[in-house]
């Protein structure tokens, strides 16, 4: 769907922090029995991760939590892109990833985020955000959460705890299914968000007159 509406994407994995070295060097030996042969061979699921051996996990580079590996995607692609017109779906977690990204991040994700699809997120503003008035009045006008609710898709479903920007149902209760049933809506809301920062940019453009040449001049 973001192809089709001529994105660009990233889809990043911060779920994926450890690596097992049991399973990579049993695939590693697996590969190298393999090499050379054109035939397809079936491999018994035991020759993949021996239950007799312990686990061996070591952490990524770069990504040992969730947040690093935001940070680390961030700053070596994201940041880097042409385009000035980024926008985040988050789900989960996610949502709380990319609030530390903001907090740590500050300008720079203000400047190139134009708008962010919180998806049923654990994200808590108070605690991640404080009293930072400018970051609060940022996410009030360029985030969004879908959250499971009985009612219909789009529906305002605000709650006490949570009012710092628009909230409306994912048409779903399940969490699971919160994504695929809200994507319609999301890419809707990216368009429209869009078109408004579009118009707001073009408004702040200033209109250069002779009087105001000439009072730049006296000035």
């Amino acid at each position: 769907m973001a192809l089709q509406a001529h994105y660009d994407v990233i889809v990043l994995n911060p779920n994926d922090n450890f690596i097992d070295l049991n399973m990579e060097e049993e695939r590693k030996g697996l590969l190298t029995q393999t090499k050379g042969s054109s035939s397809l061979k079936m491999v018994p699921a035991e020759n993949f991760l021996s239950v007799q051996q312990p686990l061996q996990c070591t952490p990524k580079r770069c990504s040992n939590t969730p947040e690093e590996h935001m940070a680390y995607i961030w700053d070596y692609f994201i940041s880097k892109t042409e385009g000035k017109d980024v926008a985040f779906i988050v789900h989960g977690y996610g949502g709380l990833v990319f609030m530390d990204l903001l907090v740590r991040k500050k300008w720079e994700v203000m400047n190139k985020v134009y708008a962010v699809a919180f998806i049923d997120s654990e994200h808590h503003v108070g605690h991640q955000l404080g009293s930072d008035v400018q970051l609060l009045a940022w996410i009030k006008h360029h985030c969004r959460e879908w959250v499971t609710s009985p009612k219909p898709l789009d529906k305002p479903a605000a709650t006490v705890l949570k009012q710092e920007f628009p909230m409306v149902s994912a048409g779903t209760e399940k969490h699971n299914l919160a994504p695929s049933s809200s994507l319609q809506s999301i890419f809707k809301y990216f368009k429209k968000a869009l078109k408004a920062k579009t118009t707001i940019n073009f408004s702040r453009v200033p209109i250069v007159t002779r009087s105001s040449t000439k009072r730049k001049q006296i000035a």
